[in-house]
């Protein structure tokens, strides 16, 4: 069965009438005459009464009828489906991020996108560096916003979104909090509220290997993964925070900001797909958020 019968079917059904039914579908009389009696053929089935003065659906060929218009209908959709995700317009977008992303002008790059592109479904999912890493070589990520310290994995394209220094986060009412700006090394005795090592082991060891160049090792005093709930902690008193500087963005009752001085690496944000992927749809998100990007 073809698909050209199926179309010759439809148009026949609605014209009953071989000529108007033959320059509808842009074919002369006999082909179509011809394709009608091979497909009532191959389905053992006769789908029209014809006499020399009209042509009628038999009940075969109206049962027929409503199923094929759900066939072509259902094909013209996919088509425009296929076309809309060429075009960067239509399909779906899993894009990841790290948590302290939303403290980041990203949200309302997002936004941009979904505002160009309504029909796109975005599914958006909060996940560490190495877990978008890895969801993004084996596919289940279609691009990410993760943390950078200077290594570029083989498999992925990267590129910066946005460069941040870290900041102190502590208690309003600390010592430290009358201060403008406060030195790496007068954490020496203060307890530190940091994410797990297993979150980014590279900016955990990085941050570590600051404290250290400084004369002290860090008293981890609460580790939390989210920024959200490293902020709590330093407003109930817990500790103080090394966190990314956009955090002052989202400002928590009970929190302070000051800026940090010692020898802390940057951060960077950077935005990664699969090497080898240039499809619309990347094209297009990639176009929506980058101008919310760059200095943090």
């Amino acid at each position: 069965m073809e698909l050209r019968q199926l179309r010759y079917f439809v148009a026949l059904a609605e014209e009953l009438h071989f000529g108007r039914a033959a320059r509808r579908v842009h074919v002369s009389q006999p082909p179509l005459s011809q394709q009608i009696r091979a497909l009532e053929e191959e389905l053992g089935a006769r789908l029209f009464d014809r006499t020399s003065r009209r042509v009628l659906l038999t009940p075969e060929g109206e049962a027929f009828l409503e199923d094929v218009r759900g066939v072509l209908r259902g094909l013209e959709e996919a088509v425009d489906r296929v076309r809309g995700v060429a075009q960067g317009e239509r399909g779906r977008l899993r894009v990841g991020f790290v948590g302290s992303a939303v403290s980041t002008r990203f949200p309302a790059g997002v936004a941009a996108f979904r505002e160009r592109h309504p029909a796109v479904r975005l599914e958006l999912r909060e996940s560490g560096t190495l877990v978008q890493r890895r969801a993004i070589a084996e596919g289940r990520l279609d691009v990410g916003l993760f943390r950078n310290l200077g290594e570029t994995p083989d498999d992925l394209t990267t590129e910066p979104f946005l460069h941040d220094s870290y900041i102190l986060a502590l208690p309003e009412r600390h010592p430290l909090a009358g201060r403008d700006s406060v030195n790496l090394a007068d954490l020496r005795d203060v307890p530190l509220v940091m994410y797990p090592r297993p979150v980014f082991p590279a900016a955990y060891d990085a941050i570590i290997e600051a404290c250290r160049s400084v004369g002290f090792s860090p008293r981890i005093g609460q580790e939390a993964v989210s920024i959200g709930t490293q902020k709590a902690l330093v407003a109930a008193g817990t500790g103080v925070a090394i966190v990314p500087g956009a955090t002052r963005r989202e400002p928590r009752e009970g929190v302070a900001y000051r800026t940090i001085i010692g020898p802390l690496p940057d951060i960077r944000l950077d935005l990664a797909w699969r090497k080898g992927r240039d499809d619309a749809l990347l094209r297009a998100f990639l176009d929506a958020v980058r101008p919310f990007g760059m200095e943090g």
